[in-house]
């Protein structure tokens, strides 16, 4: 990749010296690409190696092969496997070396990857001293090399070996101290020092790449080629997440697929069979009473809701009916969950961009170009795309496919009142998606009644809309959610007997959710985790910890761990916060309701979902979407004050970028990313030296 890196700042440098590049605005990109590329190279070769330069000087002359060992809890023919998990370890004794550099290579045909802990003694230490953990991958050699610092010479080293999985085997090849650490050359992090410095020189406000309007001759282009590569890059790592398909079929993972079969069949429910032993149970659906009597998994399936004696799907049946029962008629095979996730992502990132591009069209016709894709990166990263990625089962799939139906909505409506009269074609296919959000994250129907902000100019004032010279375009508006409301309430009602009841309360999972009922004291603890929680920073990649909720709160309710609230995850949507502090600059009463309408809807769900199912990780996106475009017209707004200060434009967008980073990183968060997944293992321990370079 440098000599490839190399190439292109050759031909860069002929452009300039020939002065073959005319164009102001590419000569600007040419002057930022060969900018980006010779310091992505300088930065590979020097900070980011500085290991290799270090040993060059203080291993000299150092190197030692360390042959001579004994095995605990190890056993060792032609090849080791560990026989005692709580005490297996290498020790070596009587050194007397000094130890800059510990070499360890126990690599194997297969996938390897532990923790181990290293002791020595020292001299000021006689006994063991645990000088910490290091994380160990057979497939990426820079884990083999780690940096010790002891107290003066070392005498006896332990290396005890951890989380080493029962089936797995290995050979000890070779374990040395002080050798030269090799130069690790990572072509990803020449590729990402490449992007970051690129586009911090163009997002760089005073240059004139802001001068380009956003619907200039190849923005669609530019556009289009920025969603498909960021569709490939999460959809690439989704398509690696193969975790909803290594589980047991009939788990909790395979609901979608299980209702995409009972729906080819005519039926509602589920064909799981039903243990006599929670048939006999009273009240099969408190946890810990059905636990003692029924094996979970085995004799009933967890996450399922039951009712009746026969199973159900309680999640929206849009997604399944959209994705995975064509997709089993077709081949009469089960759509894995990370497919059906890639697909939906990329149907987001082209809404996010279309609802984004609405608004600007409509409110802001003057925003540069180059504002609309930082905004619009901006929203794919906060409204959950990475999130979506690192964790694709089916539980995340109603949120995204209900959040991208949402952004088409929502656009398609801004569409329909571009002109002086309501477009009736846009109007219906706007309310179509809408109402199609009610069959997947019924909580997100919320944005639904932002139409009382767009179209209130229509209602009341020009009389297009519910009026007797207006029975088409209300016919249109109406339609779609009529249509969808009786087949959702018939699908209640023929599963539950009730059309409102989409059957969460009979779910098989950590509490009795019929008894669960409605408690003000848990709303002050949703509000504050959801919202303004601090994050747990870490110096070691992904640089986020989950951590556990504290609450004083004697009942019962569900948590997960959580890493930061929305406020603090993305300070730029402080912002949003004060659209009432921008009245002049918002100047339009309709952009001000939506701002306010987004922040009371957000609240709302954070209380619904804090009392009806609890406080996860994953809900935070059932809002994220809301908030931000409510910061988003606030920024917008503030740009199109001409006396706005340039400092205070790259106040906005170095925070943008932060929150961008930050969000990048929390698909490293999810649960799927160190299950036994090789791929994926593979990758986050590959990133994981490429970024702790200084390991």
């Amino acid at each position: 990749m440098i000599i490839i890196f190399i190439i292109l700042i050759v031909i860069l440098i002929l452009l300039y010296k020939l002065n073959l590049v005319k164009n102001k605005y590419l000569n600007s990109l040419v002057k930022y690409i060969l900018i980006s590329l010779i310091c992505s190279i300088i930065l590979e070769l020097t900070i980011f190696n500085f290991r290799h330069y270090e040993s060059l000087l203080i291993n000299k002359d150092e190197y030692l092969e360390l042959k001579d060992y004994k095995l605990q809890g190890i056993n060792c023919d032609n090849e080791c496997e560990i026989v005692d998990k709580d005490n297996a370890y290498i020790e070596i004794n009587g050194l007397d070396n000094k130890l800059n550099t510990l070499y360890i290579d126990l690599s194997n045909d297969s996938n390897l990857f532990f923790t181990y802990e290293l002791s020595f003694t020292d001299e000021a230490n006689q006994l063991y001293l645990v000088a910490g953990d290091r994380e160990y991958a057979s497939t990426i050699s820079n884990s083999y090399y780690a940096k010790v610092n002891p107290s003066g010479n070392v005498y006896d080293i332990k290396i005890r070996l951890k989380s080493i999985k029962d089936d797995k085997k290995f050979k000890i090849n070779k374990i040395a101290i002080n050798p030269t650490v090799p130069l690790f050359i990572s072509n990803i992090r020449l590729i990402l020092c490449f992007i970051v410095i690129f586009s911090i020189l163009c997002i760089n406000p005073k240059n004139n790449l802001f001068e380009l309007k956003y619907n200039f001759k190849y923005s669609i282009i530019i556009t289009g080629i920025i969603i498909v590569l960021i569709s490939l890059c999460y959809g690439g790592l989704t398509y690696l997440n193969n975790k909803t398909y290594t589980v047991r079929e009939n788990s909790h993972f395979s609901q979608y697929k299980n209702l995409a079969k009972s729906l080819a069949k005519g039926q509602f429910y589920l064909d799981l069979e039903v243990s006599p032993k929670l048939e006999e149970l009273d009240n099969p659906y408190d946890t810990h009473y059905r636990d003692s009597k029924v094996e979970r998994y085995s004799e009933y399936f967890w996450d399922y809701a039951y009712y009746k004696g026969k199973y159900y799907s309680y999640f929206g049946i849009v997604p399944c009916a959209m994705l995975y029962l064509p997709y089993y008629l077709v081949t009469h095979h089960n759509l894995p969950n990370n497919i059906a996730m890639g697909i939906v992502l990329f149907l987001l990132n082209i809404a996010i961009f279309y609802l984004l591009y609405q608004v600007i069209k409509k409110y802001f016709p003057k925003t540069s170009y180059m504002w609309y894709l930082i905004l619009g990166i901006f929203m794919v990263m906060v409204g959950g795309v990475p999130f979506f990625a690192g964790e694709p089962t089916f539980y995340n799939l109603p949120v995204s496919l209900g959040i991208t139906f949402s952004c088409f909505g929502l656009g398609l409506w801004i569409k329909a009142t571009l002109k002086n009269k309501l477009n009736a074609k846009y109007l219906f296919l706007g309310s179509l998606c809408m109402a199609l959000v009610a069959g997947c994250r019924p909580q997100l129907l919320l944005g639904s009644f932002l139409a009382l902000i767009i179209f209130g100019d229509y209602v009341f004032k020009k009389r297009e809309m519910f009026s007797k010279k207006s029975i088409k375009e209300t016919i249109l508006f109406m339609l779609p959610y009529i249509i969808v409301a009786m087949f959702l309430m018939y699908y209640n009602y023929a599963r539950f007997g009730n059309i409102f009841d989409f059957g969460a309360n009979y779910n098989l999972t950590t509490n009795d959710m019929t008894k669960r009922g409605f408690k003000l004291d848990r709303i002050f603890l949703g509000l504050y985790y959801f919202f303004i929680a601090p994050s747990k920073i870490s110096t070691l990649f992904p640089f986020l910890e989950n951590y556990r909720l504290t609450t004083s709160y004697l009942g019962k309710s569900i948590y997960e761990k959580m890493y930061g609230g929305f406020y603090f995850r993305n300070l730029i949507c402080l912002l949003g916060l004060l659209f009432y502090k921008f009245k002049k600059d918002i100047n339009n009463k309709q952009l001000s309701n939506i701002c306010l309408a987004s922040l009371i809807f957000s609240i709302i769900i954070v209380i619904a979902d804090t009392e009806m199912a609890g406080i996860l990780p994953r809900y935070i996106y059932d809002f994220s979407w809301l908030l931000c475009i409510g910061t988003i017209i606030v920024i917008l707004s503030l740009l199109n004050n001409k006396n706005l200060h340039i400092e205070f434009k790259k106040l906005i967008i170095t925070l943008i970028f932060i929150s961008v980073i930050y969000n990048c990183f929390t698909f490293f968060m999810g649960d799927s990313i160190l299950v036994e997944n090789d791929n994926l293992r593979t990758i986050y321990y590959y990133l994981y030296y490429m970024f702790n370079f200084w390991l």
